[in-house]
């Protein structure tokens, strides 16, 4: 059977509303976009009678799910046995996506999806999180990569017990014994199941060399929804279209428009979180009440970037060079009320930041190199830098982070960096004493910052 990409569901779903109904399911990729499809299947499979088995993947009993989908029920209609979260396709090889994830969702203040990364992380390498001993923070650089098949990351790794302690402690699984259950699974489709039962496997991550995946994706339906995660303008446009479209289609089941532009907005300010899209969206179609169209002005009293979030945006867009990204948010800053010195004041404290690490980096007893790992950073300059206690305030960060501000300043040369504060004080004064409107001082400093950086 085909593999279907994202945008072949329509075409899955119509062929399973015609009758052309598979055994077993995966879908795997974006968690929302997962459970959405997910959804969607169910309400066709069990349109003419029956019921919808959740099963929480953290907590499943393999050997429980294929008695049940060995059996005939006594309940009428189809059968459906959803496992979200699987951990049947974990395996060393996706430990380093799973412990991405650990980290972006624990820098998120997400404790419970950080925990739920970690375990399925653990897993793969064979460990058992709750364990006494399974600690990685203390694991040496060669025991972390012959358990998890990567390099360990630089930096304090002690937020891993407190993530897993905030996280759901994963119960125990008694029947896990008796062989793989990946194995267990293929013998169990091999010999057969009811007809009127079908298994819905759920997964954020997947290994596609192992054997399950591969017999999944000839014999049954393998659904791929995954969305590139990374920067560049293809990820950044897949992304687009994936909130897009989610906003688009809780709008119609809301009875409610909004114009493309007020859209392209909305998109700008949730990022890309599928499920805040829906729910910010909702959340206007709400308060607008009885009127149809949804403004600009309502997005503004209603869904509001954080103060923080934007300005960590425009420094992190200045550092990467990226002048219409940079100009843009500077926009959307003073359209959220955010006083045009406050972000002078912004640029300035980033600079200087800058202007120190560069200024640290020119020194030939640094060590510093813009090629070297984090983990070089924190075992060989950073102890060296710490004994200058003047700069003990600076440096007080966390060691990934300080290693990606110096990796910034090394593409900045000292004399532009000097310019840059020279720019900012021009810029502060022409706000406090001159008519000129705050946007176009502000666009002039940035252009001059980056466009006239040569």
């Amino acid at each position: 059977m085909p593999l279907y990409s994202r945008d072949k569901v329509p075409l899955l779903l119509k062929a399973v509303q015609g009758g052309d109904i598979a055994p077993v399911y995966l879908l795997f990729g974006e968690r929302y976009l997962c459970q959405q499809t997910a959804r969607s299947l169910e309400r066709i499979l069990v349109a003419g009678g029956g019921t919808v088995h959740p099963v929480d993947g953290d907590s499943e009993d393999p050997a429980t799910t294929l008695a049940n989908l060995r059996s005939f029920s006594l309940l009428p209609g189809r059968q459906v046995f959803r496992v979200s979260d699987t951990r049947l396709f974990h395996s060393r090889n996706v430990a380093e996506t799973l412990w991405k994830k650990a980290v972006t969702a624990f820098e998120a203040q997400k404790k419970e999806q950080a925990a739920r990364a970690l375990r399925a992380m653990f897993e793969a390498a064979g460990l058992d999180a709750d364990a006494p001993d399974s600690d990685p923070a203390g694991l040496s650089e060669t025991a972390w990569r012959e358990l998890f098949g990567f390099a360990r990351p630089g930096g304090d790794l002690a937020w891993i017990g407190e993530a897993l302690a905030a996280g759901r402690p994963a119960p125990a699984r008694s029947s896990d014994r008796g062989g793989d259950p990946a194995e267990r699974l293929l013998d169990t489709l091999a010999a057969g199941i009811p007809g009127s039962n079908t298994l819905l496997l759920l997964a954020e991550t997947v290994d596609k060399r192992k054997r399950l995946f591969k017999v999944l994706k000839k014999e049954y339906v393998v659904v791929d929804l995954s969305v590139d995660s990374g920067a560049g303008a293809k990820a950044q446009k897949a992304q687009k279209s994936v909130l897009l479209e989610i906003i688009g289609q809780t709008l119609a089941e809301m009875g409610k428009s909004m114009a493309p532009a007020t859209m392209d907005l909305l998109v700008e300010r949730v990022g890309f979180h599928p499920v805040a899209a829906r729910m910010e969206t909702e959340k206007l179609a709400l308060s607008v009440g009885e009127r149809q169209r949804i403004e600009k002005e309502d997005l503004d009293a209603i869904v509001g970037r954080t103060r923080q979030e934007a300005l960590f945006e425009l420094t992190g867009a200045i550092g990467a060079r990226d002048l219409e990204r940079a100009l843009l948010i500077a926009s959307r800053l003073q359209e959220n009320n955010i006083h045009a010195l406050a972000i002078i004041a912004t640029l300035r404290n980033y600079t200087r930041s800058l202007l120190l690490f560069r200024a640290l980096q020119e020194q030939a007893d640094s060590g510093f190199r813009a090629s070297m790992t984090a983990a070089a950073f924190q075992q060989q300059c950073l102890p060296r830098l710490k004994e200058r206690q003047q700069w003990k305030k600076e440096l007080q960060g966390h060691p990934y982070a300080l290693y990606m501000q110096f990796k910034t300043a090394a593409a900045f040369p000292l004399a532009v960096l000097r310019r840059w504060m020279h720019l900012l004080l021009a810029a502060e004064m022409r706000l406090k004493g001159s008519p000129l409107k705050a946007d176009t001082i502000l666009h002039h400093l940035l252009l001059s910052m980056l466009a006239g950086e040569k």
